[in-house]
């Protein structure tokens, strides 16, 4: 449905930070993390990068049906890395996760960017 939320200009920044702060969303990157992690060894500390984009393109199957999902993008290795580059968050490439606190967050930092970018792309082509 193009009218809604559509109407004010593509919200889609609290839309993905309401997601971001619920149940749904913790369950699917948990799920999304241990699909990644096969095969990787199961220690929840120093996480590789390749686990973080396999986790961050695998949560976006989980997005809210709507304008979440018809709107945002999967995110790929560069998308992730300049989001985290943008909040000045340490290089994953050397170092990875530290843990899995610093993981979600990771995940947060992600798609808090691609609704952020999602907004200032409707802005540029409202006719979209």
């Amino acid at each position: 449905g193009v009218q809604g939320a559509m109407t004010s200009g593509g919200a889609f920044v609290p839309a993905m930070e309401d997601w971001l702060s619920s149940e749904e969303f913790d369950a699917a990157w948990r799920e999304c993390y241990d699909l990644a992690c096969r095969g990787h060894g199961g220690s929840d500390r120093n996480i590789s990068d390749s686990v973080l984009y396999q986790t961050a393109a695998a949560v976006h199957a989980h997005l809210p049906p709507g304008e979440l999902q018809a709107m945002i993008p999967e995110p790929d290795r560069e998308f992730v890395l300049g989001a985290l580059e943008a909040v000045g968050a340490e290089d994953v490439r050397e170092a990875g996760i530290k843990d899995l606190e610093h993981f979600e967050a990771a995940i947060v930092i992600v798609y808090t960017h691609l609704a952020f970018c999602a907004e200032k792309l409707q802005e540029q082509l409202p006719a979209i």
